[in-house]
């Protein structure tokens, strides 16, 4: 199988905060705080880049997946 064309993990990775601040808000929460202390209930751009990478690092992992699907 030819190599997928994936969007970029950066794009993704903004998109999938998103939606996670949007269930959240869903479900009333309006702060979350990560293991430092940061809140995460902000804009992607205002993460910082270990907070960020947790976004990148699902969006590899979901890449990762689908790809191993794909050579099945």
């Amino acid at each position: 199988m030819g190599e997928l064309n994936l969007p970029d993990v950066e794009v993704v990775a903004k998109k999938v905060h998103e939606a996670w601040m949007a269930s959240k808000r869903a479900q009333g929460v309006t702060s979350r705080k990560s293991e430092t202390g940061e809140e995460m209930m902000v804009p992607y751009e205002q993460l910082s880049e270990p907070c960020k990478d947790l976004d990148r690092n699902t969006v590899r992992a979901v890449y990762a997946a689908i790809r191993a699907a794909a050579e099945e």
